[in-house]
């Protein structure tokens, strides 16, 4: 079980009573003495868009929200233009459908008259084109919110440019939404809850972002292989479309992980346990150790299926990207596998990850045994670590007869495969200490930490090349923290 990658909790939030009391009079004083002078019949602007925004500072500094209202064109150009109260008018009449679930949700609409109307004006030529204000009321048949309570209004709640881009590399850091939220908070010195957005709208520009970017997906995803190829020789990738010309399969290996495997990859796991992608494909990794006994990662895949098609151009993708066999390969027990590994890697030592069949002892025998089961286990242990193929010959069917096991089909099985795990009969290869898949586990759940199930394809590849750089990414976040938590207290 890895450690934690730090012991910070990013939700925990230090005491902000005292900002917020502070932050809420110094937004009490700027109401009290605004810089900006209310909009007046008669003033100018430069532009509509002008207008629209001081009208909206307007709106925001008195408390209600605005949009765009009528417009006057003529000859196609706009000639006049109403800037309104969100309440203005009233509700349109709603459509019920008994066969559908509705949210009854009040309209805010309520016939407020309060608006601001400009004008074009065009003067003489020396000067510029210009709008004018010919009617502004202010007046409302509502009550109004306080300046902290309309920065909850959709309207005010705007995500920046810079914000955005801090919000993006955040997330590409790895960093989960409400720790995204509580960076930005110590980054801009304001209490838990004033920024200007909320975790919603973050999740929705994500949304966004994917939706543009999904109708090109596996375009962008080989455009980056193509360019990555270009950066650096060393990176290798292949792909398979099928016959309507959509991607099936791909492999890539990034550059670095490409000379770990020429220094290290004697051995190698491979597992396909975990699917985590915008199109549920199979995600396969193949990973080894350091001369440190650290986990190292050599390449990943992207597949349609798990069948033995699939595997076997994988396993040959493998092989001749990478320019070697691996001595020994380690695996589920999946027959699939076991038959794409023996046609494409015959002169590798494939065996099975034992804690792939252990995990399947409770499904098999605790119905079965009873409370015989523990011990059960417990012979089967000791039956594991018998150092001579003669003594697991002599003892396995000892062991079986006590528990009554001699027809069980799983019994059975186990024992015609035991020169896949029994360490006995593979005393003579090299495994480097990993008798499990548990190292591709371990990293499994470390990419969870920076992708998730709608995650595209061109990032998918990206993150998790990266993934070792973002590690450490984490950490300058977290020290970064660590320093404005300190320097606020």
């Amino acid at each position: 079980m890895d450690e934690p990658l730090f012991d910070i909790d990013l939700n925990q939030l230090p005491n902000d009573g005292e900002r917020v009391i502070e932050f809420e009079q110094n937004a009490s004083e700027l109401n009290e003495y605004p810089k900006e002078i209310d909009p007046f019949i008669g003033q100018y602007f430069l532009s509509e868009e002008e207008a629209f925004v001081c009208y909206k500072k307007y709106a925001c500094r008195t408390g209600f929200s605005i949009r765009k209202y009528c417009t006057d064109k003529r000859k196609g150009e706009v000639k006049r233009r109403d800037f309104c109260c969100q309440c203005e008018g009233k509700a349109p009449l709603k459509l019920f459908d008994p066969s559908k679930e509705q949210r009854n949700r009040k309209s805010v609409r309520c016939g407020c008259k309060a608006r601001m109307r400009i004008t074009f004006r065009k003067s003489f030529d020396i000067f510029p084109q210009e709008w004018q204000i010919i009617e502004f009321v202010k007046e409302h048949n509502h009550e109004l919110l306080t300046p902290l309570e309309v920065r909850f209004l959709p309207a005010n709640r705007i995500i920046s440019k810079k914000d955005k881009d801090c919000i993006l590399l955040f997330k590409e850091g790895g960093l989960q939404v409400s720790q995204i939220m509580r960076v930005m908070e110590l980054e801009k010195n304001i209490p838990h809850g004033y920024l200007p957005f909320f975790e919603k709208d973050v999740r929705n520009l994500f949304t966004k972002i994917a939706k543009k970017h999904g109708a090109n997906d596996a375009e962008d995803l080989l455009r980056h292989c193509r360019i990555a190829k270009e950066e650096n020789i060393k990176f290798q990738y292949a792909f398979m479309v099928d016959e309507q010309r959509r991607l099936e399969h791909i492999f890539w290996s990034p550059a670095h992980c490409f000379d770990w495997y020429h220094k290290y990859g004697d051995v190698v796991v491979f597992d396909t346990t975990y699917k985590v992608n915008a199109y549920q494909m199979p995600f396969g990794i193949f990973v080894g150790i350091n001369n440190h006994g650290k986990r190292i990662l050599f390449g990943c895949a992207l597949l349609r299926n798990e069948k033995t098609t699939s595997l076997q151009w994988l396993m040959k993708t493998f092989v001749s990207l990478m320019k070697k066999h691996p001595k020994t390969i380690l695996t589920d027990q999946d027959p699939w596998m076991s038959e794409a590994i023996a046609k494409e890697l015959p002169a590798t030592k494939h065996s099975f990850c034992i804690w792939h069949i252990t995990s399947k002892f409770s499904g098999w025998f605790t119905a079965l045994l009873r409370d015989e089961y523990q011990d059960w286990c417990a012979d089967f242990y000791n039956l594991y670590h018998l150092d001579s193929p003669e003594a697991f010959k002599h003892q396995w069917p000892q062991v079986v007869a006590k528990y009554h096991l001699d027809s069980n089909k799983h019994v059975v099985g186990l024992y015609e495969i035991k020169h896949f795990w029994v360490p006995a009969y593979l005393r003579s290869y090299f495994f480097g200490g990993m008798t499990t898949t548990g190292r591709s586990e371990s990293i499994n759940e470390y990419v969870k930490r920076f992708i998730s199930s709608h995650t595209n394809l061109e990032k998918f590849v990206r993150q998790v090349s990266n993934i070792y750089f973002l590690k450490f990414f984490i950490i300058l976040v977290i020290l970064s923290l660590i320093n404005m938590s300190c320097c606020l207290g």
